[in-house]
């Protein structure tokens, strides 16, 4: 699952890149490959691993993983930037953690809400994102505070997936506030913790074609390795269920492969 809400994370950037330099039809398979990886990969990961429960159930798993963000994560980021003499990235970790903070606040007064229903509290609805452009380039951190960059890059990614997926279902429960505040705070995570991160990391080159042959590569490796030998694990284990999942999704994966190579091919 995480693999696929970075992958749908990553190929956003991408198109947005191709888009910038005219590359219309690169931009659109990309947006298309990104939704695929996102609204259905993961989606049907998620539903075989059932996660997700009640809207309280779900409040607190946010709250677990935004005190972590905000007292540990982070903070230990921006410590090891800032041994790195890397000030641009220690004032990013720094910034990202107090947001966290603040998610982390409102999921509290959340959850107290909805446990209190009628002790008059109101629901907050989160911070509506200012959105990030993430510019391309190569990365502009390196050490352990690059692969700390790439580390917290996935995790803002994964949790874009997580809390959309938390915000539709307290929307099926009927709680649109929760909902709000679970989409708020998830477009938060992609359109500028994620972009920020990404800006520092190098994550979009300046060449489409550089980022077509990335998204090849790693398509390539999850249709021809990784799936099937996670298919071949869900069958030793008696789950045919998720053995079918993993190679509808191989083929999937194969799909977009071939259409990264014919936009290569034809640029």
């Amino acid at each position: 699952m995480h693999g696929e809400a970075l992958a749908h994370a990553k190929y956003l950037a991408y198109a947005t890149q191709a888009q910038q330099v005219g590359r219309t039809q690169a931009a659109q398979d990309f947006t298309n490959a990104a939704q695929t990886e996102h609204m259905d990969h993961f989606a049907r990961e998620a539903d075989l691993v059932g996660l997700g429960s009640d809207i309280a159930a779900n409040l607190r798993d946010a709250i677990n993983g935004e005190t972590n963000e905000a007292s540990v994560m982070y903070p230990g980021f921006a410590k090891q930037a800032a041994a790195e003499n890397d000030q641009a990235a220690a004032s990013a970790f720094r910034e990202i953690g107090a947001d966290e903070a603040t998610h982390l606040k409102h999921f509290q007064a959340a959850l107290d809400v909805v446990g209190n229903p009628g002790g008059g509290a109101s629901l907050p609805a989160g911070v509506a994102p200012t959105p990030v452009a993430i510019t391309p380039g190569p990365p502009r951190s390196s050490g352990a505070t690059l692969a700390n960059l790439r580390t917290a890059m996935q995790g803002e990614a994964f949790a874009y997936a997580k809390y959309m997926r938390y915000a539709d279902q307290a929307r099926r429960e009927g709680n649109s506030a929760v909902a709000q505040l679970f989409t708020n705070t998830a477009n938060i995570e992609l359109n500028e913790h994620f972009a920020t991160l990404a800006t520092l990391a190098g994550l979009v080159g300046t060449d489409t074609n550089a980022n077509l042959q990335d998204a090849i590569n790693g398509e390539q490796h999850e249709a021809d390795v990784m799936y099937p030998d996670y298919a071949r694990q869900a069958d030793r284990a008696g789950n045919p269920q998720a053995a079918n999942l993993f190679r509808e999704i191989a083929g999937d994966e194969k799909t977009h492969q071939q259409t990264f190579q014919r936009a290569l091919a034809a640029s």
